[in-house]
């Protein structure tokens, strides 16, 4: 079986001029693929912004321009490809080449925010029940490094980015977008193409497809297939109710805090329950066994009194927001990384309204911007402006109050700071430790 998955792959990619764009993890995956498999190619170039040693058998390209004469352009994620530089008709991707011939089999999520939390716990569940299921995508995991694991009865969680969907011309069998918020707009220039690429998730299902969403997406979806379902319509309280069943889910149930992590926990109920007949009894054995992912409203430590929780994912206000919310005890909130010009409009009014929180430590970029904008707004809270992370934890210990919660929640990305938001996170953890 899995020799069979195996020849569809080759089938698609032999006697081709192939080019990869982008050597990072999952460029250098889908090379290893083609060396590992035998790929027979008419002929292998790399084009890379940092040079690389030479690879036998592969041309080292210069520019944009010389990848027009490849037959299939692998792009990697986050490159921005300028159509009048590139045959955009020529590229293609890990994702696209999975999902064109396992879509059958694909459970594929995105979403602004929470589709790791989604991702990991639904693959969590089904893996517990059925063996023989695999998580790729977006957590960390190049898709083709699972094609030799996979057969026709595999069941696959792939986590999708905004970058892997922006191109692909095929959806997956059960497709899930759970929220869509401005994000990203440093690559995409305006909501609008954010939005679009998303929606690619959905674009080419059909009636014998499944597509879940929530509410916030719903005046952007104009999808036509049957099976629409807006899954905010099957939460009330705390009630998951689907077609065939229905769960209560109370606090002491599941390591997840918060309203938005309930809703992460409603669409993995109804894909395992109603998709996978996986019984109630089932899933909460399972879910209270999910301890959640690091760096995502994740519990660091306590020190003089002061509980600190690290929430280094947010990387809009609406994240942070939701953060504040779940914790319910926070009373410094440390804010800022790089400016991707978001709106923070709607943070900078809930941290005004909101009488627990007293103080905020504010990092550049955009922690200098959100300062001067609730400047204007007449906000009466005690501000910090810090340089780096780690004067933000010292202020931290010294402001504040007993009995209350330090909140690391950027609502911000990091890059420009570090290399990504893990790093971010970890930083933060090493000087707890320090203090």
């Amino acid at each position: 079986m899995k020799n069979t998955i195996l020849a569809k792959f080759k089938e698609d990619l032999e006697n081709k001029k192939i080019a990869i764009w982008g050597l990072g993890k999952e460029g250098i995956s889908t090379l290893q693929f083609i060396q590992n498999n035998n790929i027979k190619y008419k002929e292998l170039g790399i084009l890379d912004q940092k040079d690389f040693p030479e690879i036998e058998g592969v041309k080292k390209l210069s520019n944009p321009g010389e990848l027009n004469k490849y037959d299939l352009i692998f792009k990697s994620p986050g490159i921005v490809a300028d159509a009048t530089v590139i045959d955009v008709s020529k590229l293609t991707s890990q994702t696209e080449e999975f999902v064109k011939i396992l879509s059958k089999q694909i459970i594929g999520i995105t979403g602004t925010k929470g589709k790791s939390t989604t991702s990991s716990l639904t693959y969590t569940i089904l893996k517990k029940y059925y063996p023989n299921t695999v998580l790729v995508g977006n957590i960390g995991i190049p898709c083709f490094n699972a094609i030799n694991e996979i057969d026709e009865d595999t069941k696959i969680v792939f986590e999708l980015s905004c970058h892997q969907l922006e191109f692909i011309r095929y959806s997956p069998h059960i497709a899930v977008i759970l929220d869509l918020y401005p994000d990203h707009l440093d690559h995409y220039k305006t909501f609008e193409n954010y939005i679009n690429a998303k929606l690619n998730i959905n674009k080419f299902q059909t009636d014998d497809d499944i597509f879940i969403y929530g509410k916030t997406c719903k005046k952007y979806i104009n999808s036509k297939i049957k099976n629409n379902i807006c899954i905010n319509d099957f939460i009330k309280d705390r009630t998951i109710t689907t077609n065939n069943n229905s769960i209560q889910i109370l606090d002491d149930e599941t390591n997840l805090v918060g309203e938005h992590n309930f809703f992460d926990i409603a669409v993995s109920y109804y894909i395992c329950s109603n998709m996978y007949k996986i019984s109630n009894e089932e899933f909460k054995l399972a879910l209270k066994d999910f301890r959640g992912l690091a760096h995502r409203l994740e519990y660091v430590t306590t020190k003089d009194n002061v509980s600190y929780y690290d929430d280094s994912i947010s990387t809009i206000g609406e994240t942070t927001i939701e953060g504040i919310k779940a914790l319910k005890n926070v009373n410094t909130l440390i804010l800022g990384g790089m400016d991707r010009k978001i709106n923070y409009s709607n943070l900078e009014d809930f941290i005004i309204q909101d009488e627990n929180l007293e103080n905020l430590i504010l990092m550049p970029d955009t922690g200098t911007r959100i300062y001067k904008e609730l400047q204007e707004k007449g906000a009466n809270k005690n501000c910090y402006l810090v340089t780096n992370l780690e004067k933000a934890v010292r202020k931290a210990k010294e402001v504040s109050k007993k009995n209350t919660i330090c909140l690391l929640s950027p609502a911000a990305a990091s890059y420009g700071f570090f290399k990504n938001f893990e790093e971010r996170g970890n930083k933060f953890k090493e000087l707890l430790k320090e203090l």
